[in-house]
């Protein structure tokens, strides 16, 4: 079978080439990860595989040949923007279609419903069988932000991690040395910084999302780093009228009206990184995953000049990495459930992800690459960041709450954002905004 592609047109029209375009390597994955095990146990099988148009998929598809060749399984390889395969896979999944095996899935939107409607294959007894899972592939290996996405509360493996979405610092190191100034690790720090940078309009002092619905992490992660959160440990219960939510938005406010560059209150991260990559902005928190045009002096002014680092914390909170995750998943209605995990198993082995990171700019979980010297000289990104990004997932807070709704969450809170930063009090605002989401929220809790 051939795997369905999109045009180099299409590519480009969806945005993803902007987001993270592959670095230029010549190391491929290694042919058999798994020295003997039996690859070829489920030869003769075909298998359907899910995946959306992003840089480090276009790199696995690329690799598909391997596993082909590997373990005689057919594979076809559908690529599907990101949007319509969100809308996709609840379709599939309701009706008990057996169409795709294999499918990557958004654990920040999907993972409890998904988990709750019964269409996740559990994995443990996958990971824990010698014949259909290599000796050396070590769930552990993901790390703290890798299983906890992988996992749901009672200890079931829903999906195996792939790419982090992680919030953290990005600043220009050569404007910060000139002030004689640190890396933040609080956010006092980081407001003094950006107070000592901000010379408009030759330089802003922040860069941030403004948009509404895409605000919502940046807002989340300063509540975090004040020791805040979205729920209650149990999930049960909101917090985002608690002062840390109000203190988080106007610092946030802060931020945007009066130190980030003209219209930013439309800013999502595409805008946010362009602007920070023509030199304008003293620093960005937004996701460590959108840096690799930074360090491409064909698409940046501050190739070399800009220093990485975990998301500021504070007397509460020490620094630490705001988390997403797409990870693979198993279709609970598959008629080759043991070729599809297989396959998954190959797809998340240590050498195929060293491959997906170094070529395609994937942040991986595992930790045994960030430790491999190889790794360090493989990467078109400075080591600065590889220990940024290693250290933020030493820490992980998910960016987003775990909830039913959380398309629906980020719409209504994202306005009240939005009209905090255009001058409306952050109390009243957060409060309309949960009086408006309480029962969409209750509602989600009741199943």
């Amino acid at each position: 079978m051939k795997p369905k592609t999109f045009s180099r047109r299409q590519v480009l029209g969806s945005g993803a080439a902007a987001a993270a375009a592959p670095f230029v390597t010549t190391r491929r994955a290694q042919a058999a990860p798994g020295d003997n095990f039996d690859w070829m146990q489920q030869k003769g099988k075909q298998l359907v595989v899910s995946a959306p148009l992003q840089s480090y998929y276009s790199i696995l598809q690329k690799l598909i040949p391997d596993f082909m060749k590997l373990t005689g399984i057919e594979v076809e390889y559908q690529v599907v923007p990101e949007q319509q395969l969100r809308q996709k896979l609840p379709i599939e999944m309701n009706g008990k279609s057996s169409a795709i095996d294999v499918y990557v899935t958004s654990m920040q939107v999907e993972k409890l419903l998904f988990s709750a409607a019964g269409w996740y294959e559990p994995l443990n007894k996958y990971l824990e069988n010698p014949s259909l899972t290599p000796p050396d592939y070590n769930w552990k290996d993901f790390g703290p932000t890798g299983t906890y996405w992988g996992l749901v509360t009672d200890g079931t493996v829903v999906a195996i991690p792939m790419g982090v979405g992680l919030w953290a610092y990005m600043y220009r190191q050569d404007l910060y040395a000139e002030k004689g100034l640190k890396a933040p690790t609080t956010l006092d720090e980081m407001i003094a910084s950006v107070k000592a940078l901000h010379k408009p309009p030759a330089t802003y002092g922040f860069v941030g999302r403004g948009l509404k619905n895409a605000n919502v992490p940046l807002w989340g992660c300063i509540m975090s780093a004040l020791g805040g959160n979205y729920l209650d440990p149990s999930k049960t219960k909101l917090l985002v009228t608690l002062p840390e939510a109000a203190e988080a938005a106007n610092i946030y406010a802060d931020l945007m009206r009066n130190y980030a560059p003209p219209g930013s209150i439309g800013f999502n991260w595409m805008e946010c990184q362009g602007a920070f990559a023509q030199g304008i902005a003293g620093c960005w928190l937004d996701g460590l995953n959108f840096a690799l045009p930074f360090e491409d002096a064909t698409r940046s002014k501050v190739k070399g000049k800009v220093g990485y680092a975990p998301h500021p914390g504070s007397s509460r909170r020490k620094p630490f990495g705001g988390t997403s995750m797409d990870a693979l998943a198993l279709n609970r209605f598959g008629k080759n459930k043991e070729a599809a995990w297989l396959f998954t198993a190959w797809a998340s082995s240590r050498p195929v992800m060293f491959n997906l990171m170094t070529q395609g700019a994937m942040i991986g979980t595992r930790n045994s690459i960030y430790q491999d010297p190889e790794f360090v000289k493989a990467n078109s990104l400075p080591k600065g960041w590889i220990d940024a990004v290693a250290e933020a997932l030493g820490n992980p807070i998910p960016q987003l709450p775990e909830l039913r709704d959380v398309n629906q969450f980020r719409d209504i809170y994202g306005v009240a954002l939005a009209n905090i930063v255009l001058g409306a009090d952050a109390r009243t605002e957060l409060e309309k905004a949960t009086r408006e989401f309480e029962p969409i929220f209750q509602k989600g809790l009741r199943g």
